[in-house]
């Protein structure tokens, strides 16, 4: 007990740093042996650049290269890129937060249901054991790190609630900072910590000067590396196309790109407790919990509900941006799975529905990661086959961030910056048709392949997996 916050008895924290040093640095291990570094498609591709001009910046070289998105992730990646290989790097990040957001939920958990006997099981089951949260800690993405950031914040936030500690205070407004630098809409989930600043400002001024000082220093790698630039995020297009309209459509246009979706955004929204890749019996929580009410403080649930809203209104359906929202549903939906699980009578039967659990949770997982495993593999073969080849200019899209990072000797050109006709004789063009004439047949690079095609100027010369070839213009 501390001060009226309970944290878990001895033998529960003992237990979560077993599952933290045990498994994370054995599947980080894994990843080394099975030559898996997270890095798969473009975004993490440009983190991954960005981090190595971060990384010279820091030795004195050149200001890095301008970035979009936030950019505390590939900076931390670059910091611990001195002792971890540098392919590997941000996904150690993604793993370490992983452990600090596990630790950081069960602390909370304990402390907002100290009656509960079910806490621990409860938090390995649904929260380490979640697929999307598995997957999220092998990847070279920044959504562990907002979301282990944002728990931690919240954490020391209900432990000022009941103590009032000044330390507990600084470190939540610390740590909300970090995390808005990690992912900016992690903002809306942090806004239940304002009240806590004002009225620090009204009880102490001096201690509220240390909050400021403190806010400064956190928001420093932005203002360090972005500058004036630090706000140019509101320019990306789901920011400029985001309207209250796109909860009720399932179909979105942003200038060529297509995108059309079974359900509307209102309902994909939901997908955070439905989604058997967040939580597989999501739909039973939410019906025990009319039984078993839901406890969270409502100012934290008006501002999940805002989140959500918030995310449905961007005109596309991405998954992994509501994941800042799924230990918050986690918490709230506790006391169901208390409810739920002394339904079964005997120890003996909740032990065995439990490894079910466990297994089914161990399945799931594997295989939301084996795509990316795939992909990402896919991508490594690809580039090993290219570097054996001569000295060309190599046209492409898709995978040319995976190219740059694996050192491809060849002049690379994204075929989404060209027009028809631009190849010289002897160019190389790497495309997959059956992938591309699918996903992009609209676009502009499948309309230059199609053409080229029917002009008969492309000369097959190698074939690589999952469908991707190689041309030689002439």
């Amino acid at each position: 007990m501390d001060n009226g916050v309970r944290i878990g008895n001895t033998k529960n924290i003992q237990f979560n740093w077993l599952v933290i040093v045990l498994l994370l640095p054995l599947t980080f291990g894994v990843c080394i042996w099975k030559q898996f570094n997270g890095l798969y498609g473009q975004e993490p591709h440009d983190l991954f650049r960005y981090m190595q001009s971060v990384f010279g910046f820091l030795l004195g070289g050149t200001s890095p290269i301008s970035q979009s998105s936030p950019v505390l992730y590939p900076l931390i990646g670059s910091i611990f890129s001195v002792v971890i290989p540098d392919l590997y790097s941000l996904q150690f990040v993604s793993l370490i937060a992983a452990g600090v957001c596990y630790i950081s939920f069960c602390k909370l958990l304990n402390a907002l249901y100290p009656e509960g006997t079910q806490r621990q099981r409860y938090a390995f089951l649904v929260l380490f054991l979640s697929p999307f949260f598995f997957r999220s800690s092998l990847v070279a993405l920044p959504d562990m790190l907002s979301m282990a950031f944002m728990v931690w914040s919240l954490l020391e936030f209900y432990k000022w609630q009941k103590n009032n500690s000044s330390q507990s205070m600084i470190i939540s407004v610390c740590m909300a900072i970090l995390a808005i630098q990690t992912r900016y809409s992690v903002a809306i989930l942090l806004i239940p910590i304002l009240p806590m600043i004002w009225k620090t400002a009204k009880m102490r001024f001096s201690l509220f000067l240390i909050t400021v000082f403190a806010i400064l220093m956190s928001f420093t790698p932005t203002i360090f590396l972005k500058g004036q630039d630090s706000f140019d995020f509101i320019l990306h297009p789901w920011i400029e196309n985001w309207s209250i309209l796109n909860l009720f459509k399932n179909s979105f246009t942003i200038g060529a790109d297509i995108s059309q979706y079974t359900l509307p955004n209102i309902l994909y929204a939901l997908s955070v407790v439905l989604h058997p890749g967040f939580c597989i019996i999501g739909l039973v929580f939410i019906i025990f919990s009319l039984r078993s009410g839901i406890f969270l403080p409502k100012l934290w649930l008006i501002c999940l509900a805002i989140f959500l809203i918030f995310i449905a209104g961007f005109p596309t359906q991405e998954l992994r941006l509501l994941m800042p929202a799924f230990p918050i549903v986690l918490l709230a939906l506790y006391p169901a799975y208390e409810l739920l699980i002394f339904q079964f009578k005997t120890r003996n039967s909740r032990v065995l529905i439990y490894i079910f659990a466990i297994t089914i949770q161990l399945a799931l997982s594997f295989k939301v990661i084996y795509p990316i495993y795939n992909y990402q593999q896919e991508e490594l073969i690809i580039a090993n086959a290219l570097k054996k080849l001569p000295s060309s200019t190599l046209n492409t899209f898709a995978i040319d961030g995976a190219l740059r990072t694996y050192d491809v000797p060849h002049e690379i050109v994204n075929m989404w910056g060209t027009t028809f006709p631009l190849y010289n004789n002897r160019d190389l063009i790497l495309f997959n048709p059956s992938r591309f004439t699918t996903l992009y047949k609209e676009s502009e690079p499948v309309k230059i392949f199609n053409q080229l095609q029917q002009q008969k100027k492309l000369v097959r010369i190698a074939i690589y997996p999952n469908g991707w070839e190689l041309y030689r213009a002439k």
